[in-house]
């Protein structure tokens, strides 16, 4: 049965009717056949991304990838949102038990953790899948972008060329398969091995990426419980759109409240019926982008900007504070390393991972500049101050990330070190929340205001345009203040509260591609589809 999709707050637990038109009947059948990762994150810390290439000269090859396909379809393999709900419950209570228990040691922790749930699957679909394989044009999602496919759109987001790309993503990529647990030598290894050797038997080619998550404690050091950070440094994963109701509850006691800003999302801001699926069939576009960080360049101009920042107050300064250099990443990301959002205070401290928070006191970006990350792909409102775009639409634009990092784990990786972000995001519509986020927010440098200049971390000019042809971002010369003076004048005259300086530009995208998370119904199907009598070659 379909489900409203409008709905926010989702409760499969609660067996009373919610204030839609859902019943709890329609909301399990509908989480029993779809896939997990995007109403919620997996939130294993250990993956593996295999890339999966199927041979498709002849209808047999054809038909063995459909059936592969198909067989994915089966609780030991792809796990469905409400299995990952119901593991998530255990989680909990497993959590509960620890620290009811007190002192525990680490390997008993991992394990009752472990207890708790089973290694995740995940199975997307390529545009070039659907096509290759035969699908057929009446069970393929029909997203312009993702028919198009992620080296089409090179143009459109400023990537580099796909000859720069690294060959697993200059391919034809027909699948993606993600496993993911929190032991990856006892329970990854040998699920992607057996699924390796499946895959090898019906002529398939397969590469992969290995993503980890980093999770360090304030301090910085490494830790099992810690929050989840980035190779610059920052506490990542912080603001996401919510869709179940205990979600929603937990930030909303957890992290400063939602009365400011709601993170509540209804079930279209990421699901779309699936053409493929049956009556509870729903599926969601992902975006995938390997993401190369450049911690050194990104530190130097961390430095560089504090620098500025310290010669406001002291024109002879020679070098910037630690906390003058942190000011200056909190300016560029929009918040502190630990999580404090900037517009909130100078100093970073409130490691409760605020998120109830907006940019109304600051319009000006005295606080929070206009060229930081985070206000850049999440205005909170900003659209609605400067151009009277109602809130509703701006939220629509949302994205559900759903990355993690690759490379050492490490906050200080070595030089020649590759490092970055497996970055993956859940979405309803491409063109108008992945690619709109990009393209018309992070690389468009006169977006919020002209002068704007490029956003402080993903922003990208053209290929063909030099790091030195971007605009110098402006940057509060004091925390807060719009009063500055020029005392040079007789008598003091106002000037501008910022300072120019460029920035940015040391994240690299070294390839990707669009996705489709096909229902389990519509993974069962593919293995019954019957070719078209035909002469073999591509639609």
């Amino acid at each position: 049965m379909a489900i409203d999709l409008k709905q926010t707050g989702i409760d499969p637990d609660l067996p009373t009717i919610p204030p839609t038109r859902n019943t709890q009947e329609a909301v399990r059948a509908a989480l029993g056949d779809l896939q997990g990762n995007i109403l919620q994150s997996h939130g294993r810390d250990h993956s593996r991304h295999l890339f999966i290439t199927f041979a498709t000269a002849s209808a047999d090859d054809r038909q063995q990838a459909r059936q592969w396909l198909a067989s994915l379809a089966q609780p030991a393999y792809v796990t469905s949102a409400l299995t990952q709900y119901e593991e998530a419950n255990r989680y909990r209570e497993t959590l509960r038990t620890i620290d009811r228990n007190g002192a525990i040691t680490a390997a008993d922790r991992m394990a009752m953790v472990l207890s708790a749930s089973s290694v995740f699957v995940g199975a997307l679909v390529s545009a070039d899948g659907y096509r290759d394989l035969r699908l057929g044009a009446d069970l393929t999602p029909d997203d312009p972008s993702f028919a198009a496919g992620a080296k089409e759109r090179v143009a459109v987001l400023n990537d580099p060329p796909v000859t720069a790309w690294e060959p697993t993503f200059q391919a034809t990529l027909h699948a993606l398969v993600i496993v993911a647990d929190d032991d990856p030598v006892l329970r990854i290894d040998p699920l992607v091995a057996e699924l390796k050797q499946q895959l090898a038997a019906v002529g398939a080619t397969v590469a992969e990426e290995t993503g980890t998550a980093m999770r360090f404690d304030a301090q910085g050091n490494p830790s099992p419980t810690g929050n989840v950070h980035e190779h610059f440094g920052f506490a990542d994963g912080v603001s996401q759109p919510l869709f179940f109701a205990r979600d929603i509850e937990r930030a909303r006691t957890l992290n400063g409240g939602i009365d400011v800003y709601d993170p509540s999302a209804p079930l279209d801001q990421v699901l779309v019926k699936d053409p493929a699926g049956g009556s509870d069939g729903y599926g969601s576009y992902f975006v995938y982008r390997k993401l190369e960080q450049d911690v050194a360049g990104f530190r130097g101009d961390e430095k560089a900007l504090g620098l500025e920042i310290a010669q406001q107050s002291d024109p002879k300064a020679q070098d910037p504070t630690d906390a003058d250099i942190a000011l200056a990443g909190a300016y560029m990301v929009g918040r502190f390393k630990d999580g404090t959002p900037v517009v909130e205070q100078q100093v970073p401290g409130l490691v409760s991972l605020p998120n109830n928070f907006s940019y109304d006191r600051d319009v000006d970006a005295v606080r929070c500049p206009l060229a930081s990350h985070v206000r850049k792909v999440n205005p909170r409102g900003d659209k609605q101050r400067q151009f009277g775009v109602p809130l509703t639409q701006e939220r629509t634009q949302r994205i559900a990330r759903r990355g993690i990092s690759f490379g050492p784990v490490t906050l200080d990786p070595a030089p020649g070190d590759s490092v970055g972000l497996l970055f993956l995001c859940a979405q309803s519509s491409i063109p108008d929340q992945f690619e709109f986020i990009q393209a018309l927010w992070s690389n468009f440098e006169q977006f919020l205001q002209p002068g704007t200049g490029l956003d402080a971390v993903i922003g990208q000019l053209p290929p063909s345009e030099s790091r030195d042809q971007a605009l110098e971002q402006p940057w509060p010369k004091v925390y807060g203040s719009h009063n500055q003076l020029d005392f040079s004048q007789q008598p003091p005259a106002p000037t501008s509260p910022f300072f120019p300086k460029r920035v940015g530009q040391w994240v690299t995208m070294r390839g990707g591609e669009y996705f489709f998370v096909p229902s389990l119904s519509a993974l069962q199907r593919f293995g019954a589809v019957v070719e078209p009598a035909g002469d073999g070659t591509r639609p």
